[in-house]
């Protein structure tokens, strides 16, 4: 969790309740969840760092909480 906490730029507190760490009760917890599931599909479909880069959450988060992606208004659907 330190690495993860390193990749997000926050503290324990920031998706834990501190008083109970197994508590689901914070948002961003949920969501953090579903995103440490989405890192694990991207690494079992080939993004395990042996033949491309290896899915972590600073691909996207970059050390902030939210990330700064945003989709270009232009861009086109496939």
């Amino acid at each position: 969790m330190i690495v993860i906490s390193r990749e997000l730029g926050v503290t324990c507190n920031a998706c834990h309740n501190v008083q109970n760490f197994k508590a689901d009760d914070k948002k961003a917890f949920k969501v953090g969840k579903e995103h440490m599931k989405l890192t694990q599909m991207l690494r079992e479909n080939g993004m395990d760092g042996k033949k491309s880069a290896k899915a972590t959450c600073y691909m996207c988060h970059r050390g902030k909480l939210m990330p700064d992606y945003k989709e270009p208004a232009n861009a086109k659907a496939f």
